[in-house]
């Protein structure tokens, strides 16, 4: 195909045949909840965390 790369987070996990395509990159998403969770928790925003 046309695509060089998808970019996927591993926020569900993959299925077999997926996890053999060379083309399918999974990025954490473990620090970006984290440190939501900790800023709700103290009391601050979260908003910044997805800008950019």
């Amino acid at each position: 195909s046309g695509m060089d790369q998808l970019i996927v987070t591993d926020s569900i996990a993959l299925r077999e045949p997926a996890k053999a395509c060379k083309k399918i990159r999974v990025l954490s998403i473990a620090g970006l909840v984290a440190e939501s969770i900790r800023r709700i928790h103290v009391e601050e925003s979260i908003s910044s965390l997805f800008v950019n």
